[in-house]
């Protein structure tokens, strides 16, 4: 079986890839794809169906600002609720002020003043074991001195005794209690007060024992005295916390959860007020009442999808309306609009997850500028000016109307996506990180000053915004380096390495080819002009041009602009033959780029710069041919490029810049107007053969590139001054 060739190959792989195609600019999907991001962008906006008390956050209304909208007035009545914030510290402070709770041992002093006798009478009798050093003591003292010093130490322990009961022993140590008092309970209703410098511990009870005995006159009675005391003390108030904590929720119950109460009618907030703790709480308070208010639940879930719904699709209709009437070809690509869909997504995803560290200022981390220079890089700064407002105006939305932050961070963006419009190395990233610190930093301080925000909160929301300007084009990168390496997308800073003229295909072709070289090089002067002229990218349709002749490297001899000095092959050769070998180029230079790994988009453009446009010269010899010997004419199949037409702005520019080069070549320098007569003729002939339908070239971007082609003829075929020779002397 025959090896199929790579025309045949390519036919089969673009019938694979039909299905591919067809979901890729499905309408059906598209309008999957723009509800899907609707929904997505609303759920991020807020709910109000948490159970009362609501959790509210001061990010709409920032304290320390001032108010810059219309009188607020109450139409209906509502309670004011304090921060969950502020009620939770006030219920923790409630919590820790409560003293810890003791509970006293009343018999404490009686039994160890009983328990004091019966040592004393057990000592007299010599049945008291002590240890052994103070049983030495005790021994050597005559029967006079028991007695006298039995009476001493009786009179010193039961003094010592009743004075530490009657002040108090803890069992726990005085260090662990934070407080400055503590609570005896009485009973279960009552409790007495103590302050702590009153109370004792055991270590202190028994330093204040140390000083009772040191007046003894006899060193020997104050060991068996401390003795005796270390076997009758005990502590007489001993910690529960079981009491304690039950006083502690009860202190934490009775933390009001509301700040007041306004009534219908009041005044809520006037313009240029100051919002205070109290005033962010009014005006967080207000909206999440009207749940409160006598209304099916029905009328509320309804309220809430359509408001939330309906606020993201507006906004999102801002990107989507310009996509659908400036950017079709981005609009009707589903793989692009999917990708901005998923920025704006994101965006939101990302402003829902700023409520959740306030009081930080995580607003200003937002990657907008990420999503801004992303954008700008693989599109256009136009489509990234779009997205970058739309995203700025979601985050204000789902933050609850957060005017400030959507400003600063819509201008960060556009200065992000302006910084990247025309970059040519992956260095330039960095570049921007300044514009953007400029952007946020501005807007931040700007807008704290008008609105009376306080200098410690600008410097803190300054320092989040200088941490974005860090991280954004460090998070574009990494974008960017995933696109290319695993979604075979081409930026123009990978095309960058593309346009030294030192790669071995070039090399090669001018080595082999070097007529062909040379055309490719004015090719890629004329396209780049004409790029530039419409806006379309400059480095993939200059990189482009280098590449796109390269499969004549297989056959250099067969093409007239390597035929110097040489015959023309193909007068030797039947039409159809001269036309295969024409043709195969495009098919060879496809194999040889991807042998060589160039970038998909430079391989895309080596058979869309032909289309599928007539091999003329040799369609008209074959039918002359067929004429003479009377047969019938040849398919014109048979005699045309194998395409595809020009998808992209670029290739249909690679197009019109390669036939406007071999204009060049025959029309004469001094006829300007016959050149643009022939050029117009090309042009032409392309739009009647519907090369054209495929790519987005608008009439009024062909005209400028037509006369960015004229103008760029006129300069590669400028007449040169010819100088007399010297006369010999």
């Amino acid at each position: 079986m025959p090896k199929p060739t790579l025309f045949e190959r390519l036919k089969l792989q673009a019938e694979e890839a039909a299905l591919p195609r067809a979901l890729r600019y499905s309408p059906r999907l598209r309008a999957v794809l723009l509800g899907c991001t609707v929904v997505l962008c609303g759920l991020f906006f807020p709910w109000h169906f948490e159970q009362f008390p609501p959790r509210w956050t001061p990010s709409a209304h920032t304290i320390g600002s001032r108010w810059q909208g219309p009188p607020l007035y109450a139409e209906y009545p509502f309670v004011v609720y304090k921060p969950v914030e502020q009620y939770e510290r006030q219920r923790r402070e409630a919590m820790d002020s409560v003293p810890p709770v003791f509970l006293p041992d009343a018999t404490a002093e009686r039994a160890a003043l009983e328990q004091l006798r019966a040592m004393l009478d057990s000592l007299r009798t010599g049945f008291l074991p002590l240890r052994f050093d103070n049983s030495i003591l005790w021994s050597r003292l005559t029967p006079a001195e028991h007695s006298r010093a039995i009476a001493q130490l009786q009179q010193v322990l039961e003094q010592l005794l009743r004075w530490l009961y009657r002040a108090g022993v803890l069992d726990i140590p005085l260090q662990s209690i934070p407080n400055s008092h503590v609570l005896v309970q009485l009973s279960a209703v009552e409790h007495r007060r103590i302050p702590v410098a009153q109370l004792l511990d055991s270590s202190r009870a028994f330093r204040i024992a140390v000083e009772a005995f040191a007046a003894l006159p006899d060193q020997r009675l104050r060991s068996i005295g401390m003795e005796l005391f270390e076997r009758l003390f005990r502590p007489n108030l001993f910690y529960s916390a079981e009491h304690t904590e039950r006083l502690r929720q009860a202190a934490a119950a009775a933390v009001p959860r509301t700040l007041g109460f306004v009534r219908a009618g009041e005044l809520i907030v006037a313009p240029g007020d100051l919002i205070t703790d109290t005033l962010a709480a009014k005006l967080w308070s207000y909206p999440q009442a009207r749940l409160l208010q006598p209304q099916p639940q029905l009328q509320l879930l309804l309220q809430q999808v359509v408001g939330n719904f309906g606020h993201a699709g507006l906004v999102c209709a801002i990107l989507f309306i310009y996509l659908a009437f400036l950017r079709r070809r981005i609009f009707r690509d589903n793989w692009q609009l999917a990708g901005l869909s998923s920025a704006l997504v994101l965006t939101a995803a990302m402003s829902w997850g700023s409520l959740r560290l306030e009081p930080l200022p995580a607003e200003y981390l937002i990657l907008l500028p990420a999503v801004s220079m992303a954008v700008a890089i693989l599109l256009d700064s136009r489509t990234a000016f779009y997205t970058t407002v739309t995203a700025a105006l979601l985050v204000a939305g789902v933050r609850g109307g957060d005017y400030s932050t959507g400003v600063a961070l819509m201008l960060g963006g556009m200065l992000a996506a302006y910084t990247v419009r025309d970059i040519e190395s992956r260095a330039q990233l960095f570049r921007s990180m300044f514009f953007i610190a400029v952007g946020l930093v501005l807007a931040i301080v700007l807008l704290g000053i008008g609105h009376g925000t306080e200098l410690r909160t600008i410097l803190l929301r300054s320092t989040f915004a200088l941490g974005n300007a860090v991280v954004s084009p460090i998070a574009t990168f990494g974008v960017l380096l995933l696109l290319e390496r695993f979604f075979n997308i081409t930026t123009d800073m990978q095309l960058q390495q593309y346009t030294t003229l030192e790669h071995p295909l070039l090399q090669e072709l001018q080595q082999k080819a070097p007529g062909t070289y040379q055309h490719s090089l004015n090719v890629a002067h004329l396209a780049e002009m004409a790029a530039r002229a419409i806006g379309a990218r400059t480095v993939l349709v200059r990189v482009g041009a280098y590449f796109h002749d390269i499969g004549k490297l297989t056959k250099p001899e067969y093409f007239a602009e390597n035929q110097i000095g040489l015959d023309n092959k193909h007068d030797r050769l039947p039409p159809h033959k001269s036309a295969a070998i024409i043709r195969e180029h495009v098919t060879e230079g496809i194999e040889l780029a991807r042998a060589y790994r160039l970038p998909p988009q430079i391989v895309d453009l080596i058979p869309q710069h032909h289309g599928t446009m007539l091999i003329r010269a040799f369609w008209n010899k074959a039918l002359e041919q067929a004429r003479r010997q009377g047969t019938p004419p040849p398919s014109e199949e048979d005699f045309r490029y194998p395409g595809p037409k020009p998808q992209t702005k670029e290739a249909a520019i690679l197009m019109l810049a390669d036939a406007a080069e071999a204009l060049s070549h025959v029309i004469p320098h001094n006829e300007p107007e016959a050149l643009a007569a022939a050029l117009d003729r090309a042009i032409h002939e392309r739009i009647l053969d519907g090369q054209f339908d495929e790519c987005p070239l608008s009439f009024r971007e062909l005209r400028r590139v037509r006369d960015a082609l004229l103008n760029g003829l006129r300069g590669l075929q400028h007449p040169r001054v010819a100088y007399e020779q010297q006369p010999a002397q």
